[in-house]
């Protein structure tokens, strides 16, 4: 049997036990070591469809997970982006048809007509749901992190080890962990450390990572939350991502609350200034003030590597972009599944270390050009916006340069949908006007087979309204409350 110490019990330490405890059963010993005064972070309100994977691995389904939090949880189909381009908005949806990820998006024959409502994903926000079985579409949660930790810590109770502690020193070869050592002086071993400590990297520092810096191209570093009692007319299934003059603001609908936040870069605005912004917002769109004085710092960034030696660093303690697309969850889930998928035979080789720091290198890389990309707006109306116009990595310029000279297409942007699928893409450069309608007819006239392109994009355009218009829709709060009640 394997042994295995996770150290941390937050979202991330919790993921990673449930997910390896279901994958491995009785081959695994796992003991999570963490400190019960040590308030969790607990945001990250907001997810992605991935988040059914880690259900399946807790033996739930949505019904399920609906009865066991009551209010404590929503339906997502997407996020609505707006005022990123002042007096705009766009949405960027989850799959709601769906259709080969090798085909051609629909949008080369809806853009130009003016009839683009999103491709193969849901277009507009709304506060209904697809009628019909979970299992039949395509969608996300907005969750009380802290409640769904608790609901997680529950279900493991009797399948592994808790163990509340501090953890006194580290001993390590500078390769791997050989040992740690408890408040109570327990020396503790294992085949396998699992670094779940969020930002201070307890375990993991001890492993001399290289850091990837990415605050010249996303300076945004601070975060303030807060939650806000709210009686819902009509549930949204959709979180809202408003820009500002020195960042965004988040609005996540769960149950008779909004959780709000409001992110921005230190670099441009204090903590001070900061709140008096962020108080202004909430009396205007909510009507109530500011009364917490937390801050959330976090560094913009990212491991070269998230597993050395004998020791992995997972959610936090591998790196964070920032909140913007949720994607915090996400990375949790893809490393743990990854890392399970990979080295399912426990034997840490060198080849499936190699692999795995590959593929997460892979993931990190996207998640800050998708970012980056939703910032590519051009504006220079604050010192906050003009930095980030005049700062695109080059990746965003070249890309920006190929949506407004020509188009996407699956062959020449297949790299674009390695972590999002190609409406997803095109959906954020449509709402960001990156494209023009004579680019894209040069596009396709420099194709040979424009004629197939064309029809094809048309035809595609055809299938997906008329699955869409096959969907009946049925108010989120009507089926939330059948479930809850």
């Amino acid at each position: 049997m394997k042994k295995i110490v996770i150290v941390g019990a937050g979202s991330s330490g919790l993921i990673t036990a449930a997910m390896m405890k279901n994958y491995w059963g009785d081959k695994v010993d796992i003991s999570v070591y963490y400190d019960k005064s040590n308030k969790n972070i607990a945001v990250g309100e907001s997810t992605t469809p991935i988040i059914r994977l880690l259900l399946s691995h807790l033996g739930m389904s949505t019904g399920d997970l609906f009865q066991e939090l009551k209010t404590s949880a929503t339906m997502k189909l997407g996020i609505h982006f707006k005022e990123w381009i002042p007096d705009t908005e766009y949405f960027h949806g989850f799959g709601q048809i769906y259709m080969d990820s090798y085909r051609n998006s629909s949008s080369l024959y809806s853009i130009p007509e003016n009839k683009f409502k999103g491709g193969q994903n849901y277009g507009e926000p709304t506060y209904n749901i697809p009628d019909r079985p979970f299992e039949e579409y395509d969608y996300a949660f907005h969750i009380d992190t802290q409640e769904f930790s608790d609901l997680i810590f529950k279900k493991l109770e009797n399948k592994v080890n808790f163990v509340d502690t501090r953890i006194k020193n580290v001993v390590s070869d500078g390769k791997n962990i050989i040992s740690l050592v408890t408040e109570e002086d327990e020396i503790v071993t294992a085949d396998l450390f699992v670094d779940c400590s969020g930002f201070s990297t307890i375990l993991f520092k001890h492993l001399n990572p290289k850091w990837n810096d990415i605050s010249d191209a996303l300076p945004l570093d601070r975060a303030i939350a807060q939650q806000v009692p709210h009686k819902f007319m009509k549930l949204p299934a959709f979180t809202v991502a408003e820009a500002t003059d020195n960042g965004w603001t988040w609005r996540i609908p769960i149950g008779d609350r909004y959780g709000t936040g409001y992110v921005y870069s230190s670099k441009f605005i204090s903590d001070d200034e900061a709140r008096e912004k962020y108080d202004a917002w909430l009396f205007k769109n909510l009507k109530v003030h500011l009364d917490t004085d937390r801050i959330i710092r976090y560094r913009p960034g990212y491991y070269d590597k998230y597993y050395i030696g004998n020791c992995l660093a997972v959610g936090l303690s591998s790196g964070f972009v920032e909140p913007l697309e949720s994607t915090g969850l996400q990375v949790v889930i893809q490393q743990v599944q990854e890392f399970l998928t990979i080295n399912s035979t426990l034997l840490n080789l060198d080849y499936n270390r190699k692999l795995l720091n590959a593929s997460n290198t892979k993931l990190y890389v996207d998640i800050v050009d998708f970012i980056c990309l939703h910032y590519n707006t051009n504006r220079t109306d604050s010192e906050f916006w003009k930095y980030m116009t005049d700062n695109k990595t080059e990746w965003v310029k070249q890309f920006d340069a190929k949506c407004r000279a020509e188009f996407l297409d699956s062959r020449s942007s297949f790299r674009e949908k390695t972590f999002w699928g190609l409406d997803s893409w095109v959906q954020v450069c449509d709402g960001l006007k990156m494209f023009n309608n004579d680019s894209i007819q040069n596009f396709l006239e420099s194709k040979n087979d424009r004629n197939i392109i064309s029809l094809q994009a048309k035809e595609d355009d055809r299938y997906q309204k008329d699955e869409k218009s096959r969907i009946k829709w049925i108010s989120h709060r009507k089926v939330l409350d059948s479930l809850t009640k």
